[in-house]
């Protein structure tokens, strides 16, 4: 019996592989075929005489390239001929056009993916230099931008987030290897290509892909948002969604998608699914602005007013003297209270002058109005004996490591679902009737004394309210 079970153990492992096999093939066909139909659109948009027949030059495949994806094709090119002993460089041909493609289509991994885009935009060399990082930083930009079907801008805010991260990639070196780069996108910015993948699949297998293998980067949309006009900026959004945890960027997820069984065998197949899980997740959530001290006060009373009852996370941007801009990333509610709040979810991130994961894992933020224990003001940092920011009850200043520092600006966006805003909504507006409410039942000398609840509430705690003025009338 227990030779017969293993038969059929083994025989249903034979029947897996064999379906793993052909599902395999037939992803690798189709794949093909949608590189040879790109490489014959390419050819069609040469310029020179065709007197090599299935193959491209460098120009034309660079010439598919403008604005700020012109540097990105000439990287691109060298890239998938380098791979394939092409010395010449000059032409690639299809056959090594579509085996190269094919490469890169089936990179699921995302640290395969790291290892390959950082030697693309190294161009070769084993290192990178900061004018190479920046132009990485750039591109990912533009092609994260444009996998999420956001217009292209860039600004001087932008130019400066995108030097910050250069800056903490470098630090005092010249030279970033491939092992320091993975390790500081680990910490600081794991999905750093996410976008750029997503762009370059698509491009690669076809404008339109099945649904079921759409991947959509992470960027959220801002709602009624004008460049130039807040704190946050686009170069900002994208530096982030590189590193927030999905809970910030995306609703919750649809109805039936259930984590991909991890028991099939074939790593090529689970890294699919993995994928696939992620594809399966809502479109990128809508941030709200909550609260903006230029347009609705600088002080603890308009931010309470606008901030409180909203449940969902939330991304707080300070912005303070010495350029600096941090984002306090709140996976709870922001709750007044001597206890901390946040959990796993929640970040301090320092955007400029240097970008930066400073502290991830809560509880991380404090909120006192009303103790004498405790210094009143939010308070940041994990560890309440250093912590990294304090904004005191009178939001006139900022104190940075217990430095005090001028207060620019701050700004709150919701970064939950359209129903905690809606929630958040419906909540005041109970708040502002039932203060109506209240101070019409309020105790006034010149109403019916008689009739007032209020004399009742005073009986009952052993008051006497009979006095000769209230049944006059007067004093």
């Amino acid at each position: 019996m227990g030779q017969g079970h293993t038969r059929s153990h083994h025989g249903n492992e034979s029947g897996s592989d064999t379906s793993s096999q052909s599902l395999n093939y037939s992803h690798s066909k189709r794949n093909s075929a949608c590189l040879m139909k790109l490489f014959q659109k390419l050819e069609l948009t040469a310029d020179e005489d065709h007197s090599h027949p299935g193959e491209l030059s460098r120009t034309t495949f660079e010439n598919a390239f403008h604005g700020p994806l012109d540097k990105f094709g000439k990287l691109l090119y060298l890239q998938m001929t380098q791979n394939h002993g092409n010395h010449s460089r000059e032409r690639i041909t299809k056959e090594q056009f579509v085996k190269s493609g094919k490469e890169i289509i089936k990179m699921f991994d995302e640290a395969v993916q790291l290892k390959y885009y950082f030697h693309l935009f190294a161009a070769g060399k084993d290192h990178m230099n900061k004018e190479d990082a920046l132009q990485m930083i750039s591109v990912a930009y533009a092609l994260t931008l444009s996998a999420s079907s956001i217009p292209f801008n860039k600004t001087s805010k932008d130019e400066q987030v995108f030097s910050a991260m250069v800056q903490s990639m470098f630090g005092i070196n010249e030279k970033l290897t491939f092992e320091d780069f993975k390790q500081w996108t680990h910490r600081h910015s794991p999905h750093v290509f996410w976008g750029v993948h997503n762009w370059v699949y698509t491009i690669m297998t076809g404008s339109k892909m099945p649904e079921e293998q759409e991947v959509s980067a992470p960027v959220p949309l801002l709602e009624k948002f004008v460049e130039g006009k807040y704190c946050m900026c686009m170069g900002m959004l994208w530096a982030l969604s590189t590193v927030l945890p999905s809970s910030y960027t995306h609703t919750d997820k649809e109805e039936g998608s259930e984590a991909p069984s991890t028991s099939n065998k074939n790593p090529l197949l689970t890294s699919y699914m993995v994928m696939m899980k992620l594809a399966r997740l809502s479109k990128c959530q809508s941030w709200a602005l909550l609260y903006d001290s230029t347009e609705h006060g600088l002080s603890q009373n308009r931010f309470a007013h606008h901030v409180m009852s909203y449940q969902g996370p939330t991304v707080t941007l300070v912005s303070f003297e010495g350029r600096n801009v941090y984002c306090i990333a709140e996976d709870r509610q922001w709750r007044e209270g001597l206890q901390k709040f946040g959990d796993v979810d929640s970040m301090l991130i320092q955007l400029t002058p240097v970008y930066r994961v400073i502290q991830s894992g809560g509880p991380l933020v404090q909120w006192n109005e009303h103790s004498r224990d405790v210094k009143k003001g939010i308070h940041v940092g994990k560890d309440s004996k250093s912590l990294v920011l304090s904004i005191p009850s009178d939001f006139d200043k900022v104190e940075h490591y217990h430095i005090p520092c001028e207060i620019h600006k701050l700004e709150v966006w919701g970064c939950g679902s359209e129903q905690a805003r809606d929630a958040q909504l419906q909540q005041k507006k109970w708040e502002y009737k039932n203060a109506e409410k209240h101070q019409a039942r309020k105790l006034r000398l010149d109403t019916n004394w008689d009739e007032n609840p209020d004399k009742q509430i005073l009986q009952w705690g052993g008051i006497n309210v009979d006095h000769q003025y209230s049944r006059d009338g007067g004093f």
